[in-house]
């Protein structure tokens, strides 16, 4: 029997402009067994809201874009898992700049090369993340950097790549935002003036801040959570983040551990999140949790 497959694409990915790519995917998945259905992004949300209401009619749903199009189509797969406790398997073709996310599990840069993948594959558990009544697949975080993949103009991404990051990050690195916040996970309550700080189920953050993949375990029930205190000194802050690219982490600033659920309060002014490289809005409260194997990824 013919399997269903949506394949969800950004038309304005970097990657995506030359129609002929899409045609190439589409043959790819028909070969595999596929009867594919083409839903193309038009607005933000769209991907969300096609996954909501037609996700649970496929046998997989493949997401072709950059991190915010993966993130919609995670959102969309998470309230199903949620509401329906349905886990309907899902792909990832990267065609945007930093892909995070694809660098993590290993999927190929290559388009083709990553439908051959994902039908090739296998089924794999992985946690999904809510974030209060959002939900995020690699990271939840905020502070220094993080802004940095929905902040750069879209034409400097596709003329300049990671680059532009690097760019918009040391432009972030000159003005350095401090929040004074209560962090509480594992029992533990800490209240300190914070610089960074990211929940994740990933090995890199707009290709800057990076962890090793040994740490990392994407079905293991918990996120990884650094805290980075504000040093007060911009000389020994600019050591920190070369040390944090570096994988080195100074224990009289950085604070690293793993868990199944924490809480950031600003008691005043709402901090402003990054959600899966996109704008997650500006919370007084975050409340976040791993939500173990309620998802499955091919690859």
């Amino acid at each position: 029997m013919t399997k269903k497959l949506l394949l969800i694409v950004n038309p304005n990915a970097g990657r995506m402009k030359a129609g002929t790519v899409l045609l190439d995917l589409i043959s790819e998945f028909s070969r595999g067994g596929y009867d594919v259905t083409v839903f193309p992004t038009a607005k933000k949300s769209d991907a969300e809201e096609r996954v909501k209401n037609h996700g649970g009619n496929y046998d997989l749903i493949v997401s072709c874009g950059g991190d915010g199009t993966l993130s919609e189509t995670v959102n969309g797969l998470a309230w199903i898992s949620e509401t329906r406790g349905k886990r309907v398997p899902f792909g990832f073709v990267p065609a945007g700049t930093a892909n995070d996310f694809a660098n993590t599990v290993g999927m190929p840069n290559g388009m083709k090369e990553a439908a051959r993948a994902i039908i090739g594959g296998r089924n794999r558990s992985l946690d999904f993340g809510r974030f209060n009544d959002r939900y995020f697949i690699y990271v939840a975080a905020f502070g220094l950097f993080t802004s940095v993949s929905y902040t750069v103009p879209q034409d400097m991404k596709k003329t300049l790549g990671q680059f532009a990051y690097l760019l918009e990050g040391l432009k972030q690195a000159i003005d350095v935002p401090s929040r004074r916040l209560t962090v509480e996970y594992n029992g533990k309550v800490i209240r300190d003036d914070f610089v960074l700080g990211a929940v994740t189920n990933s090995t890199s953050v707009a290709g800057m801040f990076k962890l090793n993949k040994a740490r990392v375990k994407l079905n293991d029930g918990k996120f990884e959570v650094t805290l980075v205190r504000d040093p007060k000194n911009p000389v020994r802050l600019s050591k920190l983040i070369m040390d944090l690219s570096a994988q080195r982490f100074d224990p009289r600033y950085v604070l690293f551990e793993k868990t199944e659920e924490v809480k950031v309060s600003s008691g005043g002014e709402p901090v402003a999140w990054c959600l899966d490289g996109e704008d997650g809005g500006s919370y007084g409260e975050a409340a976040i949790k791993n939500l173990h194997k309620k998802g499955v990824i091919r690859i």
